[in-house]
């Protein structure tokens, strides 16, 4: 860690031309005093750190040190300093600040794309307030620093459960954000939807992340176990612009009348009718007929609420 820590140091250093030790202290959470230690340790190894007194002064390193910047092409280094850096905001912990750092030493000063990205990552989901971001956060040092997790979750139909987990992975998934877990009260991996927990308390407690297979064995595994239902969907013109958010137009089909037809094989559960319920009257269920007698009855149900005085 503190290898990591002193490269971390030089690489701000050389982005930055100076700093003071109270900037870096607070930067890299440390004390003071250990980063005096860092700069002496800095000098030994032979870095060119210099220490400037006075009223604009604070540590710098000669101009000579560089980090060689070839390893990327400019577009690449964009790229990844996208990804970092929205991630870093999400998430804030400290080795993607220095992660972010060494890879900002690495763009060629005045280099264009340093200002204008062509790729652009935002991984915060939209309408995230700060108690959710805070909750987001401690989920993912609970993550890192492998300890259990004691939370309250609402499932889909509502039913809050409390339950402890072992946090193995934090996962974004299409649009929304996961957290792979080992769930000691269904003693079974679980795929936890992060805007579905409710609070969550960090223990001190820490497990061994080494006895439960990677999730992409769990997620390949659940994926193609669970039986589908070909379910054939009718949509209304009006609805093109949406339903291309999830289909291309290949693998739809457009009639003379201007509705679109598709047939999807989904694995039958609360999401997929939760899907088609979204549509609202801009979508018809064909088939199965079961699904239609299902989504009626849900609409019958909400329109009861609506004649209430």
């Amino acid at each position: 860690m503190k290898t990591d820590r002193l490269l971390a140091i030089v690489l701000y250093l050389i982005n930055r031309k100076r700093a003071t030790a109270r900037e870096l202290a607070a930067h890299f959470e440390v004390s003071h005093r250990t980063i005096q230690r860092d700069m002496d340790s800095l000098a030994l190894a032979g870095i060119p750190v210099y220490a400037d007194r006075g009223r604009e002064g604070g540590y710098r390193i000669l101009d000579t040190c560089t980090v060689d910047r070839h390893y990327f092409a400019p577009q690449e280094l964009a790229s990844l300093l996208s990804l970092v850096g929205r991630l870093n905001t999400l998430l804030q912990p400290g080795h993607l600040r220095h992660t972010e750092e060494k890879l900002r030493n690495l763009v060629a000063p005045g280099d264009p794309l340093k200002k204008h990205r062509p790729l652009i990552m935002d991984f915060t989901p939209w309408g995230l307030d700060a108690g959710r971001r805070r909750l987001f956060q401690e989920v993912y040092r609970a993550v890192e620093t492998s300890r259990v997790i004691r939370l309250r979750y609402a499932a889909p139909d509502g039913a809050v459960t409390e339950r402890s987990i072992e946090p193995l992975s934090m996962i974004l998934k299409g649009a929304g954000w996961y957290l792979y877990a080992f769930c000691r009260l269904r003693k079974a991996l679980r795929f936890f939807k992060v805007t579905r927990i409710i609070e969550a308390e960090v223990l001190s407690e820490v497990f061994l992340p080494e006895v439960h297979p990677p999730w992409e064995e769990t997620l390949e595994t659940g994926e193609t176990s669970r039986p589908t239902t070909l379910f054939v969907l009718r949509f209304s013109p009006s609805a093109r612009g949406r339903i291309t958010d999830y289909y291309h137009p290949d693998s739809l089909h457009f009639m003379p009348d201007g509705s679109i037809m598709g047939f999807f094989p989904f694995p039958e559960d609360e999401w997929v009718y939760s899907w088609i319920m979204s549509f609202g009257p801009l979508v018809e269920v064909l088939e199965p007929r079961h699904a239609r007698t299902r989504i009626r009855d849900w609409a019958s149900g909400l329109a009861a609420v609506y004649e209430k005085s």
